[in-house]
């Protein structure tokens, strides 16, 4: 006898176990109500839990549709049972509510934090776009100077050449008055003995006529009064 009723026992065990669902998954007490969580899968179970309030998340593990209960684990790691019909897989208005205004409050202090960073990058562009006017001014400024400095550069060259050409035309002068120079010293010289030879020419001339004068002498004729 004693068999058969344990053998009855399992069967009955059996069978509720092959309606109740292994289930690891969150599971929230659904909107305005507070669920008591109780031992066992009836209202004639011990109570554990008072009463959940609304929103309260717990750990779905167990899930019995037949009987209407689930197996619940609350964040303080409480187990018990709780009607199926009070839990929800979504979390209720309430918590979606106060997730929707902690999300606006989260957008809201980024599009904070956003406008400073765009006022900021704004100014940022402004300097940028500043400093790179004065870069582009100070690029113009240097390009003219260095065409300035080129033209320089280039009359300086032509400068150097032209006074090259100056030196050797000076050198060339210089030869040529050096040259005209001795010409000169050669043709006084040549004229000083001409004028040498001109003198002893001279005083030959003068030795010669003194020599020969006295024979161009008229002789006195006697007068014929005389006689």
């Amino acid at each position: 006898m004693n068999k058969l009723c344990n053998t009855f026992a399992a069967a009955l065990i059996a069978l509720g176990a092959s309606h109740t669902q292994a289930i690891s998954s969150d599971r929230y007490i659904t909107d305005q109500v507070h669920v008591p969580m109780r031992s066992g899968q009836g209202n004639e179970f011990r109570i554990l839990h008072s009463g959940l309030p609304s929103g309260t998340k717990l750990t779905l593990l167990e899930d019995s549709p037949d009987t209407g209960w689930a197996r619940v684990r609350t964040p303080g790691g409480e187990e018990g049972w709780v009607r199926r019909q009070y839990l929800e897989s979504e979390p209720v208005a309430k918590i979606k509510l106060a997730q929707a205004e902690a999300r606006l409050q989260h957008v809201e202090s980024l599009q904070g934090d956003l406008g400073g960073e765009v006022r900021r990058l704004e100014d940022t562009n402004n300097k940028l776009s500043a400093d790179l006017q004065a870069t582009q001014e100070r690029a113009d400024t240097l390009a003219r100077e260095l065409k300035e400095l080129k033209s320089l550069s280039a009359d300086a060259v032509a400068l150097n050449q032209r006074h090259q050409k100056l030196l050797n035309q000076h050198e060339l002068l210089k030869q040529q008055q050096t040259m005209d120079k001795a010409e000169i010293q050669r043709l006084a010289s040549s004229e000083t003995r001409k004028w040498y030879m001109y003198g002893a020419l001279s005083v030959l001339m003068g030795a010669f006529l003194a020599m020969i004068a006295p024979h161009f002498r008229p002789r006195k004729r006697h007068s014929e009064w005389a006689n």
